[in-house]
């Protein structure tokens, strides 16, 4: 049976890229994808693959081709025509020849506008908003120098002198705060441009704005535990920056809305985002949300730890941990005491002691000091009753007594990067797990696995079951990509949660020691699968499969087994740290 097991993986490994084979000369580039390009930067890159066996040359000059049949270089381009000549070469000497052009023509830096006119507006914050009182709107436009801009209520805008604009005249900034002269706002906005010679010209934002009058209160309530708010309304490709997750019902004060976002008051000194549709909007209410604190509880039971605090309504909250020695920090937004809260502990393992801080009018402050560094904790409500469930560290802490998940990333519709070779993520991050699976079954972890086969599964289905089923340890295997296919590789992890930076440094050291290169430990990152509080998680950017080397070290059973060795390991060194 265990033969079996590995030659249906060996099977599986091969089926999962395209053959390499050694055969007549060829070229299959994937950059660039066309023979004739027109480009605004020097830099450019040729990459793609050739038989195995093949050498290569571009315009007369030898390129490593790579044991997989790959091969990728960067070129400088001179302004203008460059032509490369890519040459393959079988061990008949048999050639193919592919020509590759590239017509460099550099960006044209900023010049002043030259003829009367507003060349665009960009207003921050971007998108269609509705606004309140005391809001803040930013502009700045690029237009003909040297005249005179406004706009709301003839506000006149200020014209940036040259050293602080690149060295080009005809920028124009401006602030406004929303103020009661703005309730007819209901519109787009527009910006004049005026002569001393009584020329006007005019250009009006693509977006819209509306006041909203804040005599009465908007609230809605979050649908489920899977409610996320951010920071902002913009983001890098995973996202905005998430600040949490809300439990069901939450009560939030809607105060804006940008874009898809609404933006909702936390506190008097806080503002957040929630997606649209994550909130059922209520009828209008007098006043500001607030919620007293009372009855304050602190106790164990025979596996967590707990602290709740009972509430008038459920109010959101935001929580970070520290490290050296353990903390979690709670903030609970709309809420305040109105007298002394108990902290008196009652059979609690972990917990050492609480605090209770009121940090603004409106904000109640837990600080939950722990005898160990975090381990995960879960806060939610029961009724009315904020709880924070705080998981205690194993007695007997090794892999034989833990649950651990190991989620492969992507799957069937969502293939992920593409190597030189053929190769798909997704289908290698299938590979490691079920590796990966099988080495911490043998040290007699359970463990839980997202996919098993090529299937598609949404990531926040992914993040749902895991909070769910509360595994305690969370592996996520991705493999990396970059648009720069020669001087990018290596291997990296991630996360967001600061008590999971230990988990992951462990893992990045052992993964080190495959040969790969240190592309680091990387915090504060916003992949979905690193934003739960209830258990340390990695996410493991293994080595980046658009660089030809890193690909090559992929493709080798071998070095697949050592990858999957050196994760283990860096999970045993983990644990054993945290017995220490």
């Amino acid at each position: 049976m265990k033969h079996l097991a590995q030659l249906l993986l060996s099977l599986f490994t091969i089926l999962s890229f395209p053959l390499l084979a050694h055969g007549q000369a060829s070229i299959r580039l994937s950059i660039p994808s066309r023979d004739q390009n027109n480009v605004s930067s020097s830099k450019q890159f040729i990459a793609g693959r050739t038989c195995i066996g093949c050498t290569v040359t571009i315009n007369n000059d030898s390129v490593y081709v790579y044991p997989t049949g790959t091969f990728a270089v960067k070129k400088e381009l001179v302004q203008g025509k460059s032509t490369f000549v890519v040459n393959a070469q079988d061990s008949t000497g048999t050639r193919y020849t592919k020509t590759v052009t590239y017509y460099y023509t550099p960006a044209p830096a900023p010049r002043p506008t030259t003829t009367f006119k507003i060349d665009f507006i960009e207003i921050r914050p971007s998108g269609n908003l509705e606004l309140l009182e005391g809001d803040t709107l930013k502009i700045k436009t690029k237009a003909y120098p040297g005249a005179t801009a406004s706009w709301f209520n003839n506000e006149q805008l200020k014209e940036l002198p040259a050293s602080q604009s690149g060295g080009v005249p005809g920028y124009y900034v401006g602030t406004h705060i929303i103020g009661a002269e703005d309730s007819l706002l209901n519109g787009k906005i527009t910006v004049t441009l005026r002569t001393k010679n009584g020329e006007t010209a005019y250009l009006t934002s693509p977006n819209r704005y509306r006041y909203l009058r804040n005599e009465k209160i908007t609230t809605g309530r979050t649908i489920d535990n899977m409610t996320y708010i951010t920071s902002t309304t913009e983001g890098d490709r995973l996202g905005p920056n998430k600040l949490g997750y809300l439990d069901k019902n939450v009560l939030l004060q809607i105060v804006g809305k940008q874009g898809e976002y609404y933006k909702v008051r936390l506190s008097s000194k806080q503002n957040a985002f929630i997606p649209i549709p994550f909130l059922d909007t209520e009828i209008a209410q007098e006043g500001v949300p607030v919620s007293i604190i009372s009855d304050a509880k602190i106790w164990g039971d025979d596996k967590y730890d707990y602290i709740s605090v009972e509430l008038s309504d459920r109010m959101p909250y935001i929580s970070t941990q520290l490290n050296d020695p353990g903390k979690i920090i709670v903030d609970v937004h709309g809420a305040y005491a109105e007298q002394r809260v108990n902290n008196a502990l009652q059979n609690t393992q972990e917990i050492s002691q609480i605090a209770w801080g009121q940090p603004a009018p409106d904000v109640f402050r837990m600080m939950i000091s722990l005898k160990h560094n975090v381990w995960g904790y879960k806060i939610y409500y029961e009724g009315n009753r904020l709880t924070v469930r705080i998981k205690r560290i194993p007695k007997n802490l090794s892999l034989n007594n833990m649950t651990i998940a190991v989620d492969p990333g992507h799957g069937g519709s969502n293939p992920g990067a593409t190597g030189l070779t053929g190769a798909v993520e997704k289908n290698f991050t299938l590979v490691l797990s079920l590796l990966l699976k099988n080495a911490l079954e043998k040290e007699g972890a359970k463990v839980l696995i997202t996919r098993t086969t090529d299937q598609f599964v949404n990531n926040e289905e992914r993040l749902s079951f895991y909070r769910q089923v509360d595994p305690d340890l969370l592996m996520s295997i991705h493999l990396n990509s970059s648009v720069n296919p020669v001087d990018v590789f290596g291997t990296a992890t991630y996360y967001r949660q600061p008590f999971c930076e230990a988990f992951c440094a462990a893992i990045h050291k052992r993964l080190l020691e495959t040969g790969l290169s240190d592309f680091g430990n990387n915090g504060d990152f916003n992949f979905i699968l690193n934003n739960p509080t209830e258990f340390p998680d990695a996410l493991i950017e293994t080595l980046f499969l658009s660089n030809p080397g890193d690909e090559a070290a992929l493709l080798d059973p071998a070095f697949q087994q050592l990858l999957v060795q050196k994760i283990v390991q860096g999970v045993k060194d983990y644990v054993q740290s945290v017995k220490r």
